[in-house]
Formats: structure tokens, C-alpha cells, sequence
């Protein structure tokens, strides 16, 4: 669509721009290409992030869990009892690392417990 573009650069921030179209303000700005070509209309890309204007009365509630380590892994072994195909994926996982150990070659325990890791978290 061609429209009325006016971008005005943030006279303290000079990484932050408002961007104007047809006299009307764009909000949520998450990424914004300009290109000009001298044989062409310029061209403006502008992409938003989707969010609500709201102002009234709404409940409440906070995260008095903070995300860590430990609670993740709290909520993994939660989920991983609760959920027996789950489980069996990561026995799965561990003991296909287990079989790549070639028999008769000594292996630190460390070399193991990474491969196991890695094969867990999809590194491998």
C-alpha cells in the first residue's frame, strides 16, 4: 500500500524511531527495514509485536516461582513421573548414548555422563 511515511529518529536515544503512517503512529515496533532505491518508491517493512491496550479492572496474579535451574528440574522429574511415555523417551535416549560406548575401550566416567548429556539435550 503506499501511504503518507514520516520516521523521526529519538532525539536522547538515537537507536529508537517513531514511525508514522498516514499522520497515525505505529506501536510495538519489532523490526523495521527502509530501502531506497533511486529508480523506485521507497519501500518501509515494519514488523509489530501483537499486544492489547487495556486499562480497567483485571485479576491479579504473581509468579512467586522464579524460573531456575532447580525448579526446572523439579518440574521435569514432576513431569517425567506423571508421564510414562516421557520417561521412557529419556530412558531411551540414555541408553541408546550407553550402546554407542564401543565394548572393550575404556571410557572416563566424565566421557559417558557428557555423551549421555548431549544426547539428552539434543546435541548429538
Amino acid at each position: 500500500m503506499l501511504a503518507n511515511v514520516k520516521i523521526e529518529q529519538d532525539k536522547e536515544n538515537k537507536c529508537a524511531h517513531k514511525i508514522f503512517v498516514d499522520g497515525k503512529q505505529i506501536k510495538r515496533i519489532t523490526r523495521l527495514d527502509f530501502e531506497i532505491n533511486p529508480c523506485e518508491v521507497p519501500v518501509l517493512t515494519i514488523e509489530t509485536m501483537g499486544g492489547v491496550d487495556f486499562e480497567g479492572e483485571a485479576e491479579v496474579n504473581f509468579l512467586n516461582d522464579l524460573f531456575t535451574v532447580p525448579n526446572a528440574c523439579k518440574i521435569l522429574r514432576e513431569e517425567l513421573m506423571k508421564h510414562e511415555d516421557l520417561y521412557d523417551g529419556f530412558i531411551s535416549c540414555i541408553r541408546s548414548a550407553l550402546d554407542e560406548v564401543p565394548i572393550g575401550k575404556w571410557y572416563s566416567t566424565k566421557v559417558i555422563s557428557e555423551r549421555i548429556l548431549e544426547r539428552i539435550i539434543g546435541e548429538e
